[in-house]
Order: structure tokens, then sequence, then C-alpha cells
């Protein structure tokens, strides 16, 4: 069966002049079948065919009687010659008549040269559309935080170095995008068309959910955090090695092979690039600075392995990293040095 656009798009064409063979007719049903794209096309060019005769039929001029009409009468008016130039009587009356028939040959004409531009017009338009299928777009973060509303009223949030390619809008029986970094997702709820991840082999599927997903952990795996609903996380390639997540549940994907590891999410602060909203509970100064790291997207380290020692149990809630730091410099007698890389943190 042949594939090409042009060929199915000429076929059907022919199909509905009555000019298509059975193995072609054949041909077309197999590949409108194929795809809900190519149905759809199909049903769009016959809509416009049926207006098309319809409004052929309901005109009160049949442009093939016009046709063989003005034929015969081109005939006739060649046989008949002689004589019409004999009687100018009937010459003048055969004028007027003439006249009369032009203008109705003139109008038949017309109507006949509309026809086969809305026949010619209308493939072209439906193969322009049918060429120009959704493509794909992506939403690139930067060193800042975005926010983005999917075609499907879906809302994403990425986390700086985050990327995510979708279509311009979702066609088929699914909903398919792909990421890499960190994100937020609220989903959209649509239970005739899944919501569905792709993170190299690993695939996360939803109807209508909240979660988290980062696919650049440290030790390269993928990990799901679910907040709402419930979540199908699985391997493309080995789709029965998988697992559902309920609100708390978290996953870690290996990329290296197929294993699921499913636990309670304990990581309070795995939203705290999103919100700002961090809380620590007696936590290693080493592991605080991390967190502002990832929040503010500012390198912050500390000077010698002593601080490390240091621990901390204090809330933060959309501060400016201005702030934090000032809270941590007071607690814990610590001096703040901007070197122009980052923020150094020392002290004793």
């Amino acid at each position: 069966m042949k594939t090409n656009s042009t060929y199915h798009i000429d076929l059907i064409s022919r199909y509905f002049c009555g000019e298509a063979s059975p193995e072609e007719i054949h041909d077309l049903e197999v590949w409108v079948k194929t795809d809900p794209a190519n149905s759809a096309l199909f049903s769009e060019y016959q809509k416009v065919w049926n207006a098309v005769e319809h409004a052929r039929i309901g005109s009160s001029i049949d442009l093939n009687r016009e046709w063989k009409k003005l034929t015969s009468s081109l005939k006739i008016r060649s046989e008949n010659l002689e004589s019409e130039i004999v009687n100018p009587k009937s010459k003048i009356r055969d004028l007027k008549s003439e006249v009369v028939n032009r203008k109705s040959r003139f109008l038949a004409w017309s109507l006949r040269v509309a026809a086969i531009f809305i026949l010619l017009a209308v493939p072209a338009f439906l193969l322009y559309r049918y060429i120009t299928l959704p493509g794909d777009k992506q939403l690139v973060a930067g060193s800042e935080v975005i926010e983005q509303t999917l075609p499907d009223g879906t809302t994403v949030t990425l986390n700086a170095g985050a990327t995510l390619s979708y279509p311009s809008r979702f066609e088929g029986s699914s909903r398919i995008v792909s990421l890499q970094g960190e994100a937020w997702f609220e989903v959209s709820h649509d239970k005739t068309k899944p919501f569905i991840i792709a993170a190299g082999n690993a695939r996360i599927r939803v109807m209508g959910t909240s979660f988290f997903v980062n696919t650049k952990t440290w030790d390269d795996t993928r990990e799901i955090i679910l907040s709402e609903g419930v979540v199908k996380v699985y391997y493309e390639n080995n789709p029965e090695i998988m697992a559902f997540l309920f609100p708390g549940d978290k996953a870690e994907m290996t990329c290296d092979g197929y294993a699921i590891s499913k636990t309670t999410n304990s990581d309070v602060n795995f939203l705290a690039w999103k919100t700002k909203h961090m809380v620590f509970n007696n936590t290693p100064l080493n592991e605080v600075a991390a967190m502002l790291t990832k929040v503010y997207h500012t390198n912050i380290r500390l000077s010698g392995d002593r601080l490390s020692d240091c621990r901390i149990t204090t809330t933060f809630d959309k501060q400016s990293l201005e702030s934090v730091l000032n809270v941590l410099k007071a607690t814990l007698d610590l001096q703040v040095t901007d070197t122009g890389a980052g923020i150094e943190l020392s002290g004793h």
C-alpha cells in the first residue's frame, strides 16, 4: 500500500468522481483506518464534495445539459449558415436568440470554471493542512523558573535548565510530551486522552493529577513524586515492569536497566525551587547550602569542612536570598562573602 500523501489526496478525488478502481478503493479504506488524521482528512473532503454536489443539484442550470446544447448549437449553426444569410429577417431573429444563448452559455461556463476551481483548491488546502500537522514546540527554562499552560490546559512549571517538548496541539488518542530536567505538572483531566511524559525510556502516564518529575538526579535516575491523583510509571521498551503511585509516593527509575524503586517521599523541600518554601530541622549546613544553591540558582559553598558539622532548625517562606543569608549569619555567627563566582560562608 502506498503511503504518499499526494497519492492519497488524488485517490480521494478520484474516489468521489467514481474513477477509482476496486484495488484503489481498498487501498483508500486501509489508509483511512490507519490513522485518525487520515480519517479526518477524508471526512473534510467528503463534506466539501457534498456541498459542491448540493449546490450543483440545487442550481436551476444543468451544466452537462448546457454543455451538450452548446455543442449541438454550434453544429446546427454551421450546417444552416447558408440559409441564415439568405433570410435576413430570420438572421436578425436568430441573432437576438444568440445573445440570450450566449448569456446562458457564459453563465454555464462560469459555473463550470468555479466548480473546477473548487475541486482543485479544496484538495490543495486539505493537503496543506495535512502536510502541516502539529509540530513540536520547545519550552526552555534558562536561568529562571518558568511556567506555561499547554494546549490541553495542563500547567507545567520548569526549573532552571529544564526543557519540555510538546506538540502545538494534541491529536490522536494520547497527549505525549518529552522532558529533560525538573518540572512540576498540574495535568488537565481528560479520560479519553491520557497524558504521557517521556523521559528517555521511562514513561509516566496520568489522566489528571499533580506531580513532580526530575530526570537529572545525581545518580542519573528518573524521580517522580506524586501529590494528587494516580500515576503509572513504566518503561517504553519493557512495559510489564511498572508501578502505580499514590499521593505521597516516590518512584526512582534506573536509566541503565529496568528497575523501579517505590518509597514514601520524605523530602519536604522537593518543591522548594518552585515555592521558595524551605523547612530545615536540625539540618547540616552543607545540605542547607545545597538547597539554597538549587532554589536561588546561586553557587553557595562552605569554606572548610568544619562548618558542615553546624546544624540549623528554621523555616524560610518566599524570602530573598539576602534575607536568608542574614539569618544564617546571625544564627551561626558566619561571614558571608560574595566572591563574584558565588557566595562563600566561613566562620568557626
